[in-house]
């Protein structure tokens, strides 16, 4: 291969890389405006088929119970007292056709006049590549409360294996 041809692949690599970043960051900026409007099919959307947003406390397995959180009692009331969700900038590591995006996410929720911070957390996002483009396997959320698996969460962005 000569010389022209490398740096033509490297930079075809590099572009590549770029591209996925985006559309990873894309795809994780693009939850809070989703949940935000009760647009239930684009949060669905994220995930594959058969994807986890994985809560701790609670599961949601397959998009279509992603779905079926935003359409819920729980979640339409807070949109409509008011709520913004807030996610990122993430740290995302790509390989090949898989990647992990790390962010935090804030929910801040409208009370008494103003908003207050409701919930604070660590989230890490595995993704696949698919037809359809990127799509979240797993997303993995801990609060922010001082628990040892929030900062193992983090500190795996920082310190991939």
């Amino acid at each position: 291969m000569s010389d022209l041809e490398e740096a033509v692949r490297a930079l075809e690599e590099r572009v590549r890389e770029l591209e996925d970043t985006l559309a990873i960051s894309r795809l994780v900026a693009t939850y809070g405006p989703a949940v935000d409007s009760g647009a239930d099919d684009v949060a669905a959307d994220l995930w594959t088929e058969a994807g986890v947003y994985d809560l701790g406390h609670r599961s949601m397995d397959g998009a279509a119970a992603v779905a079926e959180m935003v359409r819920g009692d729980g979640h339409q009331q807070l949109i409509h007292n008011g709520a913004a969700h807030m996610l990122g900038p993430a740290l995302v590591h790509v390989d090949g056709d898989r990647a992990v995006a790390t962010c935090y996410s804030n929910v801040f929720r409208y009370v008494d006049g103003g908003f207050e911070t409701w919930r604070t957390a660590a989230n890490r996002w595995d993704l696949e590549r698919t037809a359809e483009g990127w799509r979240a396997t797993r997303r993995t959320t801990r609060l922010l409360d001082g628990n040892d698996e929030s900062r193992e969460l983090l500190r795996r962005a920082v310190t991939p294996d």
